[in-house]
């Protein structure tokens, strides 16, 4: 079983990596209209932004910047992130309105 913290960077890139080996994590990309090249490019830069337990700090606008993106192209990555399992978001308890992004290991897409 794979575990689905988030360890690392690393280790989180290469969950990646193995989820678009997929042709149903393929199929999520050409749904949204993103090259996979643009993809792992913000994954990189969304890595480099997580702390040690996966949350990541960056917003859509400062991920556009570092990797030369428009914005809707960061937003649309990062909802199919969330559809390949690998990030999800979470809200403060008891901050209302106060959300997160977690960055997470395990792929929740199979293969068709």
């Amino acid at each position: 079983m794979t575990d689905s913290h988030f360890s690392d960077p690393g280790a989180w890139i290469a969950a990646v990596d193995r989820a678009l080996e997929r042709l149903s994590a393929r199929h999520i990309l050409a749904a949204k209209g993103i090259e996979p090249a643009t993809f792992l490019a913000i994954v990189r830069a969304e890595a480099s932004g997580a702390g040690a337990n996966g949350i990541t700090i960056l917003s859509h606008e400062q991920l556009a910047q570092l990797t030369g993106v428009s914005r809707p192209s960061v937003l649309r990555a990062r909802l199919a992130l969330i559809e390949l399992g690998l990030e999800y978001l979470a809200a403060d308890s008891g901050a209302s309105g106060k959300v997160h992004r977690i960055l997470h290991m395990a792929e929740s897409i199979t293969e068709r």
